[in-house]
């Protein structure tokens, strides 16, 4: 007797097949992946370009460029500023932390500083941003401010305050009448204060005093912010002179000195913060004498092992050598130069 088949109807076949190579064929196929979007590097050079851009001056829409719809109302918001509120503005950049997201996002958190000459004061501003890569571009895509950190001159004292999680908290610091008179047996200028500068490590500060001699010192504290006295380091004085301009280098191992004297010269000295806060031998009168030449400075490098200064001719029409004219690399400490543009 010859048996016929019982046909096995298709979704009973799927059913009893699960598991086994034919069900695995039955799946639709997973997409491949594309590999990972973006990468941390270029996300990185992104945003030094960026924070350069701001420690440049470049004009608002050059800014919002980098600057997706959402970033661009986040700088809108209180306690964050995409430019300087004043006067000579953001002179310095430290990328204090970075770390890769999820889909093509990369964190940074970095620090930007201000000084601001009337009224004087010099800020440390903490902030969150966010880089984004799509549509084969990186933009930044999100912005939020942290904290930060400010002192300013008020009357003839310094005041530290520090505004973080909506909370302030406030130091007095040094007066001028705390000053030494002498500092290696000249005198030293108590009239006022010229200039500041915070520590990007958070960790005390630099200032400029005027009045016949100018001083330039640093006062130290702890990162948890200033104690009832702080230790007071005297680094220069400059005779007839005072600093217009002090960073320091985003490792906080340099103090680089922008500064001018009665008789018009101005140049750029760059000091050890550290031990006998030594000055750094980069033979700048040397190669750019001051009475034919003026040196401004420009920033630090993120590695701290190159300063960007502007040289200028100091009158116009002078006689001078028009291959020295333009912004230079300066190398710390070595001192070596390299021409990056022309005058």
């Amino acid at each position: 007797m010859v048996m016929g088949m019982k046909k096995i109807p298709l979704f009973m076949l799927v059913f009893f097949l699960q598991g086994c190579p034919l069900w695995e064929y039955l799946e639709p196929p997973v997409p491949e992946s594309n590999g990972p979007r973006g990468e941390l590097s270029e996300a990185r050079e992104v945003m030094y370009s960026f924070l350069h851009a701001r420690i440049a001056g470049e004009p608002e829409d050059e800014l919002r460029a980098y600057l997706t719809s959402e970033a661009w109302n986040d700088f809108r918001k209180d306690g964050l500023a995409l430019q300087a509120t004043g006067s000579p503005g953001y002179v310095a950049c430290r990328i204090q932390d970075e770390s890769v997201l999820t889909d093509g996002r990369f964190g940074f958190t970095v620090l930007m500083q201000e000084v601001v000459a009337d009224p004087l004061r010099t800020d440390n501003v903490t902030e969150d941003l966010i880089v984004s890569f799509d549509e084969e571009e990186y933009r930044i895509s999100s912005a939020r401010f942290l904290r930060r950190t400010r002192v300013r001159a008020e009357e003839a004292g310094l005041v530290w305050e520090k505004e973080e999680d909506g909370k302030k908290k406030e130091a007095r610091l040094i007066t001028l009448q705390d000053l030494p008179p002498e500092v290696e047996g000249q005198a030293v200028g108590r009239d006022a204060y010229c200039t500041l500068v915070l520590s990007p490590l958070e960790k005390g500060m630099a200032f400029g005093t005027q009045g016949g001699n100018g001083l330039v010192a640093f006062l130290n504290w702890e990162e948890s912010g200033p104690a009832t006295e702080n230790p007071f380091r005297p680094v220069t004085v400059l005779p007839h002179g005072t600093a217009d301009l002090l960073i320091y280098s985003p490792d906080g191992r340099y103090l680089a000195v922008e500064t001018g004297d009665e008789e018009g010269n101005r140049g750029i000295q760059v000091y050890e913060t550290g031990g006998e806060r030594e000055e750094v031998a980069l033979k700048l009168e040397e190669d750019f004498p001051p009475h034919l030449y003026t040196l401004a400075l420009r920033r630090w490098e993120p590695e701290s092992k190159q300063i960007l200064i502007r040289v200028d001719p100091r009158q116009e029409g002078g006689e001078v050598d028009q291959g020295k004219l333009g912004t230079w690399s300066v190398a710390i400490p070595s001192g070596e130069k390299e021409k990056l543009l022309g005058g």
